[in-house]
C-alpha cells in the first residue's frame, strides 16, 4: 500500500493538459487546479469567469471521480468529488473569491459541513488567506476563522501538522504577490481529517525558477497514507522516508 499523492496548484493560466503534464513527473494521484483555462475535460470543474476555471482531477486510475452535487450555499470558486477507490473519501477544493476571501471560503466549509463531519474529506487550495512571510507574524482575524471552522469540523492543516509549525509560522511560500520575491505569502492549503495526520508522509512546496516562471503560486504536495493502512495501526515511518518523492 502506497500513499496517495495531492497536489494543489494555483496555476495562474494554462490549459488543464498542460499544467497536468508539467506536474506529471511528481506522480500526482488528486491534482486540483486553480485559474487554469475553463475545461470540459474533466467532469469535477466549475467556470469561475471567461478566462478561468477551477479543475478537480483524478490523475491515476486508482481514483475515478464521482462529482458532489454542488451546494447553492457554497463559495463562487469550489469543486467537490468522492474518490471510489478501496478507502473512498471526497476531496472539496477551494479558489477564494472576492471581495470578502475568507466568507467566500466559509461559505463553501459550511455548504459541505454535513461530509466534512463524517472524517473522510480533504479540503485544499488557494483561500488568498494567510501569512505575509516578511511581516510581523500574526493570524488574522478573518483567517483564524477558517482555521477555528475547519477544527471544529475534524480538520487540521496537512503543512503545519507535518512541519509541527502553528499558522502565521509558516517556513514556505506558497505565493509571491506580483510575483516578487520580496512579498512572500503563505495562503495554499490541504486541510485533512485530523484522525489522519498520522499518515502524512511528505508535505512539501515545490520551488525553483522554473515554477516561478510558470505562476505566481507554487504547488503544494501532500502525501497520506489511505486510512485502510492507519486502520492497521502500523507505525509512521521513518522522517527520511517521509521526505522522500516519488
Amino acid at each position: 500500500m502506497r500513499p496517495v499523492r495531492f497536489i494543489t496548484w494555483n496555476c495562474r493560466s494554462g490549459s488543464v493538459d498542460v499544467r497536468l503534464a508539467q506536474l506529471n513527473k511528481y506522480g500526482p494521484d488528486v491534482v486540483f487546479l486553480q485559474e487554469c483555462a475553463p475545461t470540459e475535460l474533466t467532469p469535477c470543474t466549475c467556470r469561475v469567469n471567461a478566462r478561468k476555471g477551477i479543475a478537480l482531477v483524478g490523475v491515476s486510475r486508482d481514483f475515478e471521480l464521482s462529482p458532489l452535487i454542488a451546494s447553492v450555499d457554497a463559495g463562487r470558486a469550489s469543486v467537490a468529488a468522492s474518490f471510489a477507490d478501496p478507502d473512498g473519501f471526497s476531496v472539496i477544493g477551494i479558489w477564494g473569491q472576492p471581495p470578502h476571501y475568507v466568507d467566500d471560503v466559509l461559505r463553501t466549509l459550511h455548504a459541505h459541513s454535513a461530509t466534512l463531519r463524517q472524517g473522510r474529506a480533504i479540503v485544499m487550495g488557494d483561500f488568498n488567506s494567510g501569512t505575509h512571510l516578511r511581516r510581523r507574524r500574526t493570524v488574522s482575524a478573518g483567517h483564524q476563522k477558517i482555521v477555528k471552522t475547519c477544527s471544529e469540523l475534524g480538520l487540521v492543516s496537512a503543512y503545519h501538522a507535518f512541519h509541527g509549525v502553528q499558522h502565521a509560522q509558516e517556513k514556505h511560500a506558497t505565493y509571491y504577490h506580483q510575483f516578487k520575491s520580496t512579498q512572500p505569502w503563505h495562503i495554499d492549503y490541504c486541510f485533512v481529517p485530523t484522525a489522519w495526520v498520522n499518515g502524512l508522509m511528505n508535505v512539501q512546496v515545490l520551488t525553483g525558477k522554473s515554477w516561478a516562471r510558470h505562476s505566481d503560486h507554487r504547488p503544494l504536495i501532500v502525501d497520506l497514507m489511505p486510512p485502510a493502512y492507519l486502520a492497521m495501526g502500523s507505525p509512521r515511518l521513518s522522517r527520511v522516508t517521509r521526505f522522500a518523492v516519488r
